[in-house]
């Protein structure tokens, strides 16, 4: 019974830790792409550049996106918007971030590269207004999983252990 009490308790914390990530990969986005629209305006910095430099000022699996995406831009291995998908859907996965979010994130890499500068200042301003809002969003859930998760999972053990006696 001990174990499965345990089991459960950490269950509902790696739930809690889950929600706590996918919170800080959004910040971790928004933190990235203020980068990506100064570079733009006023580095005029080729975008594989930009993405590594991305990288390196973020952490979690937002720098290995922007990292993988760049080495892939380098290396010459297809459009932007083929790398960007794919990256997305290697690194930033359900556990990473909510499927609207990388929804979101996935229009944005069909708008870079394409457009003049002003026009891709334009879609990531659009990005970022949007991520903003989801941000808060995410940040009054945040707190209440934070909290309901570890709970949830000590009474799901203690019932279990309970049901068994």
């Amino acid at each position: 019974m001990l174990m499965i009490l345990s089991g459960c308790m950490g269950a509902g914390i790696w739930y809690s830790q889950l929600c706590i990530r996918k919170w800080r990969n959004l910040q971790n986005c928004q933190k990235a792409l203020m980068i990506l629209r100064n570079e733009i305006i006023y580095g005029r910095t080729p975008l594989p550049v930009a993405f590594a430099q991305m990288a390196g000022r973020t952490s979690g699996s937002v720098s290995v996106f922007f990292d993988t995406v760049s080495r892939r831009l380098e290396e010459g291995g297809g459009r932007l918007e083929d790398i960007w998908t794919a990256s997305l859907q290697e690194i930033l996965t359900a556990s990473e971030m909510r499927q609207e979010d990388r929804q979101e994130l996935a229009g944005l890499g069909n708008t870079l590269g394409y457009l003049d500068a002003r026009m891709q200042v334009q879609a990531l301003e659009l990005y970022e207004k949007r991520l903003e809002g989801s941000l808060l969003a995410w940040e009054q859930e945040k707190e209440k999983k934070a909290r309901l998760y570890p709970v949830l999972g000590t009474m799901g053990g203690a019932l279990i252990c309970l049901i068994i006696m």
